[in-house]
């Protein structure tokens, strides 16, 4: 009987233990998804405890959080996995925190599985300090040298544009998707600029490097590789644990590429004749001031961020800006008649762009209707600071959000209308607006902006010097149809080219 009660007893406390171990886990969870960083810390939205806000993003998460930034104010805080992420919605806010507050808010975030590959190397992911200081300048200053800027480089780009004129010939009259076919031309400018030469559209290493990019940048994979970037416990569980590998192999191979560029360089390598950047950056490891910051690592991993963000930043925005002319054939009219008026039999150069503010002003609102990083790269803060009146304690992520900052209805009228008449004033001139940030704000801004900006420029009016554009599809995507994954792109579509 006594052993038969006292059973009963146990049973009944565990029992009764367990009931109470649950509702202190639930509490504890509730706590955590409840809590923030800090009792001034931004608003916004949370989720739910462990996925935070991951429901709700859906296929357009840049158009959701330009919903919330309306609701929450010019600084709001997204619960994501767990972590909070601070953005910043207009340009007043992302020119505050990272122009007049640089130094605070230009470090970077730990994102896995980048991070375990990459670690703290790179232009991109390497985290604010001494380090990547003397990496951004010292990249800055060789690509002035190499060009950036200047009439040579403007050679090399209408050179490439000869070229692929030469593909587009062979291909006049037919529906074509030129997508791949522009990161041939903008991956061969990077190619001259860091490796010292270009590549032949057909060359097997050239064609190796673009497979493995294309690898990371697939549509029906890329936003997942977004999102285990944030919710990095997904890559544990199907789909995202064959996403993860696939990443982590192609991240490899392509460093493996890279390392090749090197070792071919270091073989020829002399230091009275610096052709590109690796024989730059080669000379420094061995002959400069801050050798510590000069490692082959760093050489490898600056290349690969070179090539990837040099050559999907500007083909991206030159799907845009080709997809807008078929949208809106007028601004097609209007613009070839410009290219005529002022070129001429000429090659295209940046010193036209004085002549040409149609151009300009249609290529400035493509850049703000359709931002190709449209939350940008997410930064950190180095130390406990205040924005807008709210706390952000040290190492909280922020991300700006370019996307919201470009529709901000009180900055531009109308911010949903594709208008490039609102960068021409009344006496046809074209207005240069600092408030279009594709390439983002302050120190840790797109190193290679103004070379981006030169290929645009240099390559879209070459190509409408020679032909006019089609649509080549049946159903056509609008402006606001884009894709996003690494990079926003719109969907895929063909034209139709015909000689001029």
């Amino acid at each position: 009987m006594s052993s038969y009660y006292f059973r009963a007893v146990y049973w009944t406390f565990y029992s009764v233990l367990n009931v109470w171990t649950i509702l202190a886990l639930l509490a504890v969870s509730f706590y955590q998804w409840w809590k923030k960083p800090h009792r001034s810390f931004p608003p916004g939205p949370r989720g739910l405890p462990i996925i935070g806000v991951l429901p709700w993003l859906g296929g357009d998460p840049q158009k959701v959080l330009f919903d919330w930034g309306q609701k929450y104010g010019p600084v709001m805080s997204v619960r994501m996995a767990g972590v909070d992420t601070v953005f910043l919605n207009t340009y007043d806010a992302i020119n505050t925190a990272l122009v007049k507050h640089g130094d605070i808010f230009s470090g970077r975030t730990t994102l896995k599985p980048a991070s375990d590959i990459l670690g703290n190397n790179g232009l991109v992911m390497t985290d604010y300090g001494n380090k990547i200081i003397a990496q951004k300048r010292f990249a800055m200053k060789i690509l002035r040298k190499l060009g950036m800027g200047k009439p040579e480089m403007e050679n090399i780009i209408n050179e490439e544009m000869c070229h692929f004129a030469s593909y587009l010939e062979a291909n006049v009259g037919k529906p074509i998707d030129l997508a791949v076919n522009y990161n041939n031309m903008t991956a061969n400018v990077i190619c001259v600029t860091a490796f010292g030469r270009r590549f032949d559209y057909d060359d097997p290493q050239f064609k190796n490097i673009f497979q493995l990019l294309q690898n990371h940048y697939v549509a029906d994979e890329s936003f997942l590789i977004l999102l285990f970037f944030f919710y990095n416990y997904l890559h544990f569980i199907p789909p995202f644990k064959g996403v993860k590998e696939r990443f982590t192999n192609t991240e490899h191979a392509i460093l493996n590429a890279m390392q090749t560029i090197i070792d071919e360089h270091k073989k020829n390598f002399q230091p009275d004749c610096i052709r590109d950047y690796i024989d730059a950056f080669l000379y420094e490891q061995k002959y400069g001031k801050e050798k510590e910051y000069f490692t082959d690592k760093q050489l490898s991993i600056t290349c690969r961020d070179l090539f990837e963000a040099g050559t999907d930043t500007s083909s991206s925005t030159l799907a845009w800006l080709f997809l807008g002319l078929l949208n809106y054939p007028e601004y097609q009219e209007k613009i070839v008649a410009e290219v005529d008026e002022v070129l001429g039999s000429s090659d295209p150069t940046m010193a036209h762009r004085s002549n040409m503010p149609i151009t300009c002003a249609y290529i400035q609102e493509v850049m703000r209707y359709c931002p190709i990083v449209p939350n940008s790269v997410t930064h950190k803060t180095t130390k406990d600071t205040n924005l807008y009146g709210f706390t952000l304690p040290k190492g909280t992520n922020v991300q700006p959000n370019i996307y919201a900052a470009h529709f901000d209805p009180l900055t531009w009228q109308n911010p949903q209308q594709f208008n490039p008449g609102r960068h021409i004033d009344q006496d046809g001139k074209f207005v240069y607006s600092s408030k279009v940030i594709p390439f983002s704000l302050g120190s840790r801004a797109c190193t290679g902006e103004h070379l981006a900006r030169m290929e645009v420029f240099l390559l879209f009016v070459g190509i409408l010097k020679r032909f006019t554009l089609a649509s080549g599809s049946p159903d056509l995507p609008s402006m606001m149809e884009g894709h996003l994954g690494i990079f926003y792109s719109p969907k895929s579509y063909k034209m139709i080219l015909e000689r001029r």
